[in-house]
């Protein structure tokens, strides 16, 4: 009996030998035998305790699709989009597509054409309970490399796209590394949209959200538009970095219920995008053990968001704000949004470092162990900013800590806004502590003093992110 993945293989072009290599690896029926139970894909353990690779033997097991079988090689020459394409698809319930380290990159080439995809999955097969897994995970150790200027910069295109005209299910990508070949005179692209390669992209479709899609160990590099856009809901990130992106690193736009949270950032990192690090635009999002750095429009929540729970974020020089709303229309938005901010520590914002404002919508805040400094504060008023029907619970509890605010005061309250905490801590702010504004900045204690940088234990740049080991 020919299997379904043999039948892809032979129409990927899989070279005979290649081929007859594969068959011989099923068992004398011809039937795929089950793989056995098992929680996670097994790798070699250092002596710490962390995976530091599958082993040898891994590729031979029966529930492993080995992605060189389909003909790719990882010769940073040949093109293997349509080899790895093939290998995904023709992977059954509860098996492994393997994806080896190589020396040069698995090369992905496009025909320059406009609006192509380089691994779309999701429209041809059922890939629940699919796993494709690198064989390390370490920087660069199996990186899937856009050919450099074979795109047409002018239309959209992506890397790795995921058509929800069906829900995935148990759908898990790990120890990758999708690099976009983002020219470096490349301006960013906040300005051009969405326009050039995406690296990720779950697309909106006839699923209507409820997916299950997990990236564990990956970092997406180098797009010239965003690093990674989810527009359903079900997605987790953890130990994910998007860096170097000319438009978003993280943008989650899932305004489907089906997944609450829709959007989940465990231990993510992203850096020197040029868009936001993380552009929160719909439905709901829970972010723990977050890094972002050097982002040039910050970190955002837009007027659809119906939740935004940020726990343990460390902010470094966002060219903007640490994190602001984004209220700038009043159509389809929620009647509260409830947004929760804990144990944030934002340095050397350009704007300030907090800006909680609503418009048409009640922001409902929880806002505990907030600490902001060195802000230059322009176009604001202090170094955090609370207004426009924004409040948090009566309860005084928590703790904010301002230092260093150039241009303004330390903490901003108007327009009806209430701010209640326990402990206000504030330091050579040029305005004074406060400026309440038609506003309630209520405390049980103030201390015109510096408790030091980073109390509430923040993550730094290298705790987080891909092949951190923060939550292995």
């Amino acid at each position: 009996m020919v299997t379904r993945r043999q039948l892809i293989a032979t129409a990927s072009g899989v070279a005979s030998v290649g081929f007859l290599g594969y068959l011989l690896s099923r068992d004398d029926t011809g039937n795929t035998p089950l793989p056995p139970e098992r929680n996670g894909t097994p790798g070699v353990r250092s002596p710490d305790g962390t995976e530091s690779g599958l082993d040898d033997e891994f590729a031979d097991r029966n529930d492993v699709v080995d992605v060189r079988d389909f003909g790719a090689v990882g010769d940073g020459v040949a093109d293997d989009s349509g080899a790895i394409t093939a290998a995904i698809r023709a992977a059954d319930s509860g098996e492994t597509v393997y994806v080896p380290e190589t020396k040069q990159s698995y090369l992905l080439s496009f025909d320059g054409r406009g609006e192509e995809t380089a691994i779309e999955l999701g429209t041809q097969t059922d890939l629940s309970d699919v796993t494709v897994v690198g064989q390390r995970p370490a920087v660069g150790a199996q990186t899937l490399r856009v050919e450099p200027g074979s795109y047409d910069t002018s239309a959209p295109n992506w890397v790795l796209k995921l058509v929800a005209a069906q829900r995935f299910q148990n759908l898990t990508f790990r120890n990758l590394t999708i690099d976009g070949s983002r020219p470096s005179n490349d301006s960013a692209a906040g300005r051009g949209g969405e326009d050039a390669v995406t690296g990720v992209l779950l697309r909106r479709g006839s699923a209507g959200g409820g997916h299950s899609v997990t990236f564990e160990n990956c970092v997406v590099q180098d797009c010239s538009a965003s690093a990674m856009r989810f527009e359903e809901s079900g997605v987790t990130c953890r130990n994910v970095t998007a860096r170097r992106a000319g438009r978003h690193g993280f943008n989650p736009v899932a305004d489907d219920t089906a997944v609450d949270p829709g959007f989940v950032g465990e231990s993510i990192s992203s850096v020197n995008n040029g868009g936001t690090g993380i552009d929160h635009r719909r439905g709901t999002a829970r972010l723990e053990h977050v890094y972002t750095e050097n982002n040039r429009s910050g970190n955002k929540w837009k007027h659809h968001v119906k939740r935004l729970e940020v726990r343990n974020h460390h902010s470094v020089r966002d060219r903007n704000r640490g994190w602001r709303s984004n209220h700038t229309g009043t159509d389809d938005v929620p009647d509260v949004q409830r947004i929760v901010f804990r144990n944030i520590l934002v340095e050397q914002p350009k704007i300030s470092g907090i800006r909680v404002s609503g418009d048409s919508t009640e922001i409902a805040c929880a806002f505990d162990n907030v600490e902001v400094r060195q802000t230059e504060v322009q176009n604001s008023r202090a170094g955090i900013v609370f207004s426009r029907n924004a409040h948090t619970d009566e309860e005084r509890d928590g703790h904010v800590v301002v230092v260093g605010t150039d241009n303004g005061g330390g903490v901003y309250v108007g327009s009806d806004a209430v701010l209640n905490v326990g402990t206000f801590d504030h330091h050579r702010n040029e305005e004074g502590p406060y400026i309440a504004e038609s506003g309630e900045l209520n405390f049980d204690k103030i201390e015109n003093a510096d408790p030091g940088r980073n109390i509430f234990g923040t993550p730094g740049a290298s705790s987080v992110g891909a092949f951190s080991g923060a939550l292995n």
